[in-house]
């Protein structure tokens, strides 16, 4: 019966992997369609400028939310993505930020849909041109067994308390700014290269899925994968804690925002 099980799970994350694969081919796709084109496909004679899913005027106000990936934890340097991608995007525009992390270490999705019910939360996303937040790692893995022993029952009830609230958590922050870019990033798996690995496969990836189904109901709402990126890197990518990104793993993540809010 274990051998059974083992073979059933691995066949499942199997089936995931190639979903992401599907997934992230098709978020590239969309970022450089001109890879779709034939390499003698004459060029348009008009070529009309791809809109920018970013303000026009640029942007001065960015709030962060989430967890402590927002947070930066495990970045020796203190920045962390939001602080990579705020010094992108000054860069970018020429002048400075207004930018204010809310990020919260251990946050779960219950906790996020509370603070952004805050009024002096929601004044702040009312005026952000750009919404950064990261949430689930803690959903799924602080309360379902650790690093070394999955409880695949509670995992699968995290999951559905994470669908229910971040869907939420869109819905007000799109009722409180109609406007902002928001970004999600999504989740990479950690314990890839541990005993856990086949067992965490596929609850991350089917994660991820849902996440990206749910984002594309609300204008707007741009999800970045960043699964691939510590795909059999972890030991380059990860900090000293394995579960959180290094300044490295944190500069590839800022670098797949940036590259998707182009």
């Amino acid at each position: 019966m274990r051998t059974s099980g083992q073979l059933l799970w691995r066949t499942a994350g199997l089936l995931s992997f190639l979903s992401f694969l599907l997934f992230a081919i098709g978020f590239v796709l969309a970022m450089n369609p001109q890879q779709l084109a034939p390499s003698n496909a004459a060029p348009p004679a008009h070529t009309a400028k791809p809109a920018t899913p970013l303000p026009a005027a640029g942007v001065h106000k960015v709030v962060a939310l989430g967890d402590s990936l927002t947070r930066g934890a495990g970045d020796a340097n203190g920045q962390g993505y939001v602080g990579l991608v705020r010094q992108a995007l000054e860069k970018q525009n020429g002048q400075s930020i207004t930018f204010t992390n809310l990020a919260i270490n251990g946050q779960e999705s219950s906790d996020l849909l509370t603070q952004i019910s805050q009024q002096q939360v929601k004044t702040l996303l009312t005026e952000a041109d750009l919404i950064l937040f990261t949430i689930g790692g803690n959903d799924l893995f602080k309360q379902t067994g650790g690093l070394y022993s999955i409880d695949k029952e509670k995992v699968a009830a995290a999951i559905k308390g994470l669908t229910t609230n971040y869907e939420e958590i869109i819905r007000q922050i799109r009722l409180l700014n109609k406007n902002a870019t928001i970004v999600y990033t999504s989740l990479y798996n950690p314990f890839g290269d541990t005993e856990t690995g086949l067992e965490t496969i596929k609850p991350v990836l089917d994660w991820n899925n849902t996440s990206s189904q749910i984002a594309a109901r609300y204008p707007h709402v741009i999800v970045v994968p960043t699964y691939d990126l510590f795909l059999r890197k972890e030991q380059t990518y990860l900090y000293a804690d394995h579960f959180h990104p290094n300044e490295k793993g944190y500069a590839r993540i800022a670098e797949r925002i940036m590259q998707a809010l182009q």
